[in-house]
C-alpha cells in the first residue's frame, strides 16, 4: 500500500483492530444494529424519492408526535460502497428520546457520478423537509458520515437550492448539520484506488472540492449551526481536512464548531457510539435538538 493509499483508508489507523478485522466488525456490528432498530421501532422502510433501487429512504420513529424534531443521516462508504441497511445506529437512542430518524439511501459509483448522487441527496432532502413542514414539525438535524459528510456539506455550497429552500419554507427547519469524519478536497483520491469507481475528472475535483471553493460570493448562512467533527485515531487526513473545512465554512456560517474527539475515537466508532447516549456527540444533537 502506498503512503497516499495508506493516509486515504481510515481503517489503516485504528488501535482497536487490525484494518481487515475493523471493517469486517463495522460491517456486521452496522447490520445488526440496522437490524434490531427497524424490529424494534415504528418504522416505514424504503419510502422512494427517486425512480431508482437505492433513491430510497427509512423513517424511524413514525409513532412519535407529528411535531417530532426529526434527524437526517447519510451514510459513508467512499460514495461507492455501503447502504441505508448500515446505517441505524442514531436510532435507538434518538427515537428514545422522541426523535424520528430518517436514513437516505442513494446510487452508488460507478453506476453514477459524485454528481449525480448530490442531486439526489438534495431531491431526498427537499421531499423530507416537505413532508416534515407538513407536520409541523419543530427542527430538523442533517448529519453525513465520511462521504455522506461531503453529500450533506454539498447542500450549503448550492446558493440556488438554499434560496429556493428558503423561498418554500424549507431550510428554515434545517438547524444543523453535524458532518462527523468527512472528506472535503477530492484531488488527491485521483493517487488512489478509491478512483477506480469514482472516475474523477479536474472539472470534478474543483467543482467537489468543498474546502477549497471560493465562497467570497456566498450569502451569509443564520441560525444554522454546523459541527465539524472527528475522531482522533482518523487518518491524519481526514483530521486536517476537518479542521481546514471547518474554517472555511467560519466565512459564511455564522455557528460553526469544530471538535476532535479524544479517547481514540476513530473514523468508525464516531457513529457507532451514536448507541451510547454519554456518548459526546450524542449528547450534542440531543442538547441541540432540544430534548
Amino acid at each position: 500500500m502506498s503512503p497516499e493509499e495508506k493516509l486515504y483508508s481510515p481503517s489503516e489507523w485504528s488501535k482497536r483492530y487490525r484494518p481487515e478485522e475493523l471493517m469486517s466488525r463495522f460491517f456486521i456490528f452496522a447490520v445488526n444494529v440496522t437490524k434490531k432498530a427497524r424490529n424494534t421501532t415504528k418504522c416505514l422502510l424504503d419510502v422512494p424519492y427517486g425512480p431508482t433501487e437505492r433513491s430510497k429512504y427509512d423513517i424511524y420513529g413514525t409513532d412519535l408526535p407529528n411535531d417530532a424534531p426529526m434527524f437526517i443521516y447519510i451514510h459513508g462508504g467512499y460514495w461507492q460502497e455501503l447502504s441505508k441497511d448500515f446505517a441505524g445506529f442514531a436510532v435507538p437512542v434518538l427515537v428514545a428520546n422522541k426523535i424520528k430518524v430518517v436514513s437516505i439511501g442513494y446510487d452508488l459509483c460507478p453506476n453514477v457520478k459524485i454528481q449525480n448522487i448530490i442531486s439526489q441527496i438534495k431531491v431526498a432532502i427537499e421531499t423530507i423537509l416537505s413532508s416534515a413542514l407538513d407536520s409541523g414539525c419543530r427542527c430538523v438535524w442533517i448529519c453525513g458520515h465520511s462521504a455522506g459528510a461531503h453529500l450533506a456539506a454539498a447542500l450549503l455550497h448550492d446558493t440556488k437550492w438554499i434560496e429556493c429552500m428558503t423561498e418554500r419554507g424549507y431550510f428554515q427547519l434545517i438547524k444543523g448539520l453535524l458532518l462527523a469524519g468527512g472528506i472535503y478536497n477530492l484531488g488527491p483520491l485521483t493517487n488512489t484506488s478509491y478512483n477506480e469507481a469514482l472516475k474523477l475528472s479536474e472539472d470534478d475535483i474543483r467543482e467537489l472540492s468543498f474546502s477549497i471553493l471560493d465562497t467570497k460570493g456566498y450569502n451569509p448562512i443564520k441560525n444554522l449551526k454546523v459541527i465539524a467533527t472527528v475522531g482522533e485515531c482518523d487518518s491524519p487526513i481526514f483530521i486536517n481536512e476537518t479542521r481546514e473545512y471547518a474554517q472555511k465554512v467560519v466565512s459564511f456560517v455564522d455557528d460553526v464548531e469544530y471538535i476532535l474527539l479524544r479517547d481514540n475515537i476513530d473514523h468508525f466508532d464516531i457513529v457507532e457510539n451514536l448507541l451510547d447516549p454519554e456518548f459526546v456527540l450524542t449528547r450534542l444533537i440531543l442538547k441541540y435538538m432540544n430534548v
